[in-house]
């Protein structure tokens, strides 16, 4: 069990390398009696430090770029009734915006 443990961590070294999000743990990994692997430290979980920053900025962007491509579909559709592109810039603003607030900001925004 001991080269098993030794081989996860090393693996776990080599993911953290390529990945660049820090070192592995250097605690061996310890088997408790229910055989669940345990490392002796506490897991803290954030939400990455993106806060409402990151969320607000994703928002914006989403709302911006969907309202600009909706008000084209509305200009370039407007030979439809009750269509134009002021209304579709509109929803399509609002739904984007919705759908970016529920989401949240992708990874290459934080």
């Amino acid at each position: 069990m001991a080269s098993d443990d030794d081989e996860i961590a090393r693996l776990l070294r080599e993911v953290d390398a390529v990945t660049g999000t820090g070192a592995a743990p250097s605690e061996p990994v310890q088997r408790e009696q229910s055989g669940k692997a345990r490392s002796g430290k506490e897991v803290v979980t954030t939400a990455d430090g993106a806060g409402m920053g990151a969320r607000t900025k994703w928002v914006g962007i989403a709302a911006a770029g969907s309202g600009l491509v909706g008000f084209v579909g509305g200009t370039v559709l407007a030979f439809l009734p009750f269509v134009d592109g002021f209304s579709t810039a509109i929803g399509a603003a609002a739904g984007a915006a919705l759908t970016a607030a529920v989401g949240g900001p992708p990874r290459w925004l934080r």
